[in-house]
């Protein structure tokens, strides 16, 4: 039996279609070319912002940039010059005493990360969430001469911020920004282990990046309701934007009222 499609399908389909070829030639624009994807997460001390904990999970990616390859994880702990503070002890349980039994130096850290990553460090981006992670690579290169300032910057300049990216295509929360845990929810996946665990965000944020290519349907969603909320579009466009988004239906009568309230 051949079912024929409404012209409704055929146009929803047609523009799932050009959507969803936009977003894969922004992320390959933004992934630079590269097949080799390091996911990261860092803990940082209250105020010095060094590093004390570094989680990695490094991946290989198919030319459809989805993941091909997860190896094992690294996880070290790291010794910091300032204080951890008792927000971060708060959040993370690391400790001052914890790292000086457990930790070692950012040096040895930066050679153990560059050994994982192995011969892929010069064409790998390192995924981060938010830019917080590049600072505290430079903040804690800053404050350790024995450390490689080179590497650092390095590590900084080769950072894809997939909370940045994301927000592109998905509207913000009440606060301005999704966490790592929020924004998982977006895509309809659960957080896996304790969060603030560096190994642990750094997994959900491979899950992230997963989810983010395998889920489109929610992509085009969320989007639909992002363009609601881009304030330099012509008042017109952003009422149908939003009107549609309810899931209502836009005369052209109601759209030359609204070009006509928007001009008056």
């Amino acid at each position: 039996m051949v079912l024929l499609q409404s012209k409704e399908n055929i146009a929803h389909l047609k523009w799932a279609m050009v959507y969803n070829a936009r977003v894969m030639k922004e992320l390959e624009k933004a992934l630079r070319g590269y097949r080799c994807l390091v996911f990261i997460d860092l803990e940082g001390t209250q105020v010095s912002h060094e590093m004390i904990e570094l989680g990695a999970y490094k991946c290989y990616l198919k030319d459809d940039l989805t993941v091909k390859k997860v190896f094992k994880p690294i996880r070290v702990y790291v010794k910091a010059k300032g204080r951890v503070g008792p927000i971060v002890t708060k959040l993370t349980g690391i400790t001052d005493l914890k790292l000086k039994k457990d930790g070692i130096t950012f040096r040895e850290a930066q050679q153990k990360l560059r050994k994982y990553v192995a011969r892929d460090w010069e064409k790998c981006l390192f995924v981060s969430y938010g830019n917080q992670d590049g600072k505290i690579f430079l903040a804690s290169g800053e404050r350790n001469m024995d450390a490689s300032m080179l590497e650092a910057r390095f590590v900084a300049h080769h950072m894809f911020d997939l909370c940045d990216f994301i927000a592109r295509f998905v509207k913000p929360d009440a606060d301005g920004v999704y966490s790592l845990t929020n924004c998982l929810k977006v895509f309809e996946v659960d957080f896996q282990g304790q969060a603030h665990d560096a190994a642990a965000d750094a997994f959900n944020l491979l899950l992230l990046y997963q989810a983010f290519l395998e889920r489109k349907d929610i992509l085009a969603r969320e989007y639909k309701k992002r363009l609601t909320c881009l304030h330099h579009l012509p008042l017109p466009i952003r009422y149908v934007c939003d009107e549609l988004a309810k899931g209502n239906t836009i005369t052209p009568e109601a759209y030359d009222a609204i070009v006509e309230k928007s001009l008056s």
